[in-house]
């Protein structure tokens, strides 16, 4: 029975994808949440097995904790890890920006998906996947839009955790995985200050691109690269 741990799955594209995992024939889905009661309920498939628990971005300590939990419950091996949770509301131009608000971003979008990396090592077998939430927003090779210097540029950081990650452990297949410019609240906030009315790609759109890049990939292929929920390669 495969294990799947997704993280921030109270709303959005983490919602999304433990909605799809739910569905997936003897799985084991489990739900990192800040805070477990804001979860709503998920329609679960034959065989499912649906476990939450806490896991706070804000609290380097709490990915440690969340596995010493979830060892109690039996639980020994992690197949696939999406550290998903993310934060995306640090506006303005870089010569404005604000310290405190950039320090926030990076250490949700940085320390916290690497402290999340660090407590789950130990219960990834050979050919598990280690997937870190990515972004268009974090490709160097492109025109900043000038607008959200801390999610670009926390995010950018985080793609090279990606990659190091992948020729650090040979056993794990580590990725960037972008979703697209997503109906999520962040998208949507993004797409309203560029003029649109809301983000061009669906939740469920994204998440069965995303779903289907992570089940396809293999150290040989995907590892080390920034992918794109529609397979392909995105630039870093």
């Amino acid at each position: 029975m495969p294990t799947v741990l997704i993280t921030g799955t109270n709303r959005g594209l983490g919602l999304g994808l433990a909605k799809a995992y739910a569905q997936q024939a003897d799985t084991t889905v489990i739900l990192g949440l800040r805070n477990v009661d804001t979860m709503p309920e998920i329609k679960a498939g034959q065989g499912i097995k649906v476990i939450k628990v806490k896991i706070d971005s804000g609290d380097i300590g709490s990915p440690k904790k969340a596995m010493e939990e979830l060892k109690s419950q039996g639980i020994d091996k992690l197949d696939i890890v999406i550290a998903n949770a993310a934060i995306g509301d640090c506006f303005g131009a870089l010569s404005e920006v604000d310290l405190s608000s950039f320090e926030e971003h990076w250490r949700i979008n940085v320390l916290a998906p690497l402290a999340l990396y660090q407590a789950c090592v130990p219960l990834m077998p050979e050919g598990c996947k280690f997937v870190w939430m990515s972004s268009g927003a974090s490709i160097i090779d492109r025109v900043p839009d000038k607008t959200d210097a801390g999610y670009g540029i926390t995010k950018c950081c985080m793609n090279y955790l990606a990659r190091y990650a992948h020729f650090e452990q040979p056993k794990i297949i580590s990725f960037s995985l972008s979703p697209g410019w997503v109906q999520t609240d962040m998208g949507d906030r993004a797409a309203i200050l560029s003029g649109m009315d809301k983000a061009p790609i669906t939740v469920e759109e994204s998440v069965e691109g995303m779903v289907k890049v992570i089940a396809d990939a293999t150290k040989d292929n995907y590892s080390g690269l920034h992918m794109r929920y529609n397979s392909t390669q995105s630039k870093w």
